[in-house]
């Protein structure tokens, strides 16, 4: 309900600038346009949004071993903001890397 919200308060005050741009404007037909009635819009931004807005994310993860299984590794494909969320959530670091902690992270 917040993205209809905004929506409605984005086209509530695009109303009032064509109010106060086109004040005198009349339509043959339709006579003086109500600008505010643009909000009534609103709604269809959060159906478009839950019909369309899903996102697939697809990892894929692979394990290989060395000769001797003494060693694994593992190799994780996908989108960027998904392996940072599995890096962190994990705490895997990369292959090389030490972590350091920072000065706000508690020490164990």
């Amino acid at each position: 309900f917040f993205l209809v919200f905004c929506t409605a308060l984005g086209l509530l005050s695009l109303g009032l600038v064509l109010d106060i741009q086109f004040h005198d404007l009349v339509l043959p037909l339709l006579g003086k346009p109500n600008w505010f009635l643009l909000a009534l819009l609103s709604p269809y931004a959060g159906i478009y949004y839950w019909q369309s807005g899903d996102r697939v994310d697809d990892c894929s993860v692979k394990l290989s071993t060395n000769e001797g299984e003494t060693e694994n590794e593992i190799t994780v494909q996908g989108s960027e903001e998904e392996l940072e969320r599995m890096w962190r959530q994990l705490e895997w670091k990369e292959k090389g890397m030490v972590k350091i902690p920072g000065l706000l992270e508690q020490r164990s």
